[in-house]
């Protein structure tokens, strides 16, 4: 609401005034307070017009070139209203009569579209003149505005003819006006020298600023002209003139007018002179700022990660946007093709094909990778290293190695088709971006290689939880026997495994398995052993017959340098006869109530080593029967040779000794003693350096043994 109270006052006092001054309430013959009143009754009057046109250019800032060309068409549309109203017929009539009515409308529609118009050009000129504003900047504006109010004050008692008479109260007011008059003339050039805006702006925008600068000053040069008393010639100059309606209609208020136009034509004339001057080095600057603008770029691409491609295109087209160079492409030795030679992976306004045909960009790239400095060649006719540079537009090159501390990522060619075409500014220029680019490049490869790296452990992640789903998720309930086991692997996903499976008529199958490896290909292949375990064990239970179908059916899968060991056997719950083989597999420790130990060593091959009957031949299958009390520990080497701050192995005494201190125990106490003995032997760290199995089969007797569900959890 309160957006709307200027407007509607101006509105309101510019319809009072004129009745008020056509009713002849103003005049020669008025009194001097009479005359006071309207001209302060006007002052709020056009000062709410000023605050109606200020709010409104404000809310809209615009750039030079659109402030030009709306400040053209807003003096062109004013003049076209000042010739329209002028053809309004009725003019001024003979002295010491009243002026005629349509005099008044006349002055009052003058009077508002040429105010109009200079406060509008002092308001979107005013925004380039407060470009990058500074207190002394401020200051000269708000000491023009109050000038020229000054002016407006000093002026306000006189009438339109403006003659000083011997009144004492006249004669200060005429020597303020003048001061106030030149004090604004003083700053309206003060600040018409504010042109920082002319360096920020771009070619095209310059040249069309320049162009429409001087439609401005021609359009307010002709207002300038119109406005002027001098106009017309002969006795009834007033009739034709302007000038004369504004100062009958308020003297103090046409001054204001003219001073403001003024400074229109002023500021648009200093505006393209400067432009003029400027002209010479638009194509520096130009390059300046397009330099700048691939540093802005440079900061993005700091922070983000893109393809290679588009890296490469950006250090290959940046040097030639900039203006530096005509031609450039980069090369980079990739190892991991298998070639030594540096292979061209962008180019930017230069085939890559003629570079390397007309180049010797090995010999070229080697020099600056291996000297680590700038190679310049300022005219190609007299290198032997280019050939037919003249006509391929290569006559002058720039060879910068885009070096780290410790490598040379590649080197970034720049070339001129002119000879000694680079000057020690573009050679500064061009080496600084290298080091950016160098900054770029060696960004992206460690993003991406972080991104590799959490790729990597998300998969691994997602192969752990599948492995940890491959193991058992709850040991056999068997009322004879307690049961132990547990796997933790070294790196998140292992390549350990053990299973057990009741096969009918009160016999157990087991098997503890080792994957030569880590990782996820590892896992793969202990997911495979589950698979063949669960199938084959149940129509194959001999553990001859089991690991020769295993050694098969794997043999095939298996890579090369890949192999398996395993133990499995089979147990009779109800008479305690086990059978059991090795294929490969640390040693089976049994342990019988009375601490006697004894490691099955039994012939066998690992699992994939051989796939001819050499592998039958060799494996060898122990039986054995269990006293009530006794027990097996299987195990995988990560346990035996689990080692300690000081390089010394766990060792085979030191699973026999804590087995045998807990004998009596169930299961799970002989299997907790066992991971509580490696925990203490490695020490605080308790640093994993391979996969650790570890699976305990106690057998009670034939009578059922006092069982617990907490005896037997799965770790």
């Amino acid at each position: 609401m309160w957006r709307w109270i200027p407007p509607i006052t101006f509105v309101l006092f510019l319809g009072g005034t004129t009745i008020f001054a056509y009713m002849g309430g103003v005049g020669e013959t008025a009194p001097v307070s009479t005359t006071i009143l309207h001209q302060a009754a006007l002052a709020v009057c056009f000062l709410c017009l000023w605050i109606t046109i200020a709010r409104t250019t404000q809310n809209s800032r615009l750039p030079p070139v659109q402030i030009f060309w709306r400040a053209s068409l807003t003096i062109l549309a004013a003049l076209v209203l000042v010739v329209l109203i002028l053809q309004i017929p009725g003019d001024f009539i003979v002295e010491n009569t009243p002026a005629a009515p349509i005099v008044h409308v006349k002055s009052t529609l003058l009077s508002t579209v040429l105010a109009g118009l200079g406060f509008i050009l002092v308001q979107r000129f005013g925004q380039l003149v407060r470009f990058r504003r500074t207190r002394r900047s401020e200051r000269n504006w708000f000491l023009l505005i109050l000038f020229v109010s000054l002016t407006f004050t000093a002026i306000a008692p006189f009438h339109h003819h403006f003659e000083v008479e011997s009144s004492p109260f006249n004669l200060p007011l005429a020597g303020l006006f003048v001061l106030a008059a030149i004090g604004s003339v003083i700053f309206i050039f003060l600040n018409t020298v504010r042109l920082a805006w002319i360096l920020r702006l771009p070619v095209k925008q310059k040249m069309g600023a320049l162009g429409l600068g001087v439609v401005v000053i021609c359009l307010t040069s002709a207002t300038l002209v119109l406005l002027s008393p001098a106009f017309s010639l002969g006795p009834f100059a007033e009739q034709f003139s302007p000038y004369y309606y504004l100062a009958f209609y308020s003297l103090p208020l046409a001054s204001v007018i003219i001073l403001f136009i003024t400074f229109g034509f002023v500021y648009a004339l200093t505006s393209v002179l400067s432009m003029i001057f400027h002209l010479p080095t638009i194509g520096d600057y130009q390059r300046s700022v397009d330099e700048m603008a691939a540093m802005q770029t440079l900061t993005v691409l700091v922070r983000e990660v893109a393809d290679p491609e588009k890296l490469y295109h950006w250090v290959v087209s940046t040097p030639v946007d900039s203006g530096r160079g005509k031609a450039a492409w980069l090369t980079i030795q990739e190892l991991d093709s298998g070639s030594l030679k540096p292979q061209i992976v962008a180019a930017h306004n230069i085939e890559a094909s003629i570079a390397d045909d007309v180049c010797d960009v090995n010999a070229i790239h080697g020099e600056a990778a291996r000297t680590r400095t700038l190679v310049s060649i300022q005219n190609t006719s007299s290198d032997r290293r280019i050939q037919n540079g003249k006509t391929s537009g290569i006559m002058s090159l720039l060879a910068i190695p885009l070096t780290t501390r410790t490598e040379v990522l590649g080197t970034l060619f720049v070339s001129r088709d002119v000879a000694h075409a680079f000057e020690n500014e573009d050679i500064e220029s061009i080496g600084v971006f290298a080091s950016q680019a160098t900054l770029v490049l060696e960004n992206a490869r460690l993003l991406e290689a972080q991104f590799e790296r959490e790729r990597l452990a998300s998969e691994l992640a997602i192969a752990h939880d599948v492995q940890r789903r491959l193991l058992p998720q709850t040991i056999p309930r068997v009322s004879t026997l307690s049961l132990a086991a547990s796997s933790t692997a070294a790196q998140e996903v292992g390549g350990d495994y053990y299973d057990l499976l009741e096969l009918g008529d009160g016999k157990l199958a087991f098997i503890i398995a080792d994957v030569s490896g880590k990782g996820t290909s590892a896992a793969f292949y202990m997911a495979e052993m589950q698979g063949i375990f669960q199938g084959v064990a149940q129509i194959a239970p001999d553990p001859h017959d089991f690991l020769c179908h295993v050694n098969k059916a794997l043999g095939r899968s298996l890579e090369k340098n890949v192999f398996v060991t395993a133990i499995y056997g089979v147990l009779d719950c109800n008479s305690g006869a086990i059978s059991i083989a090795r294929a490969g597999h640390p040693p089976a420790a049994f342990v019988d109530v009375t601490g006697r130990t004894t490691l099955l060593r039994s012939g066998g091959l690992g699992i994939g080593l051989d796939r001819s009957d050499l592998f039958a031949q060799t494996l060898e299958v122990k039986q054995h029967v269990f006293n009530p009390g006794d027990l097996i520990a299987l195990y995988t080497d990560g346990v035996t040779e689990s080692r300690n701050p000081e390089g010394e192995e766990f060792g085979y005494d030191r699973l026999l000794q804590s087995i045998q201190s807990t004998r009596y125990e169930r299961a799970q106490g002989v299997h907790d003693a066992v991971l509580q003995s490696v925990d203490q032997f490695l020490g605080a760290e308790k640093k994993y350096l391979d996969d650790l199995t570890v699976l305990i089969i106690k057998w009670h007797g034939p009578e059922p043994a006092a069982h617990d569900a907490e005896d037997d959890p799965l770790l």
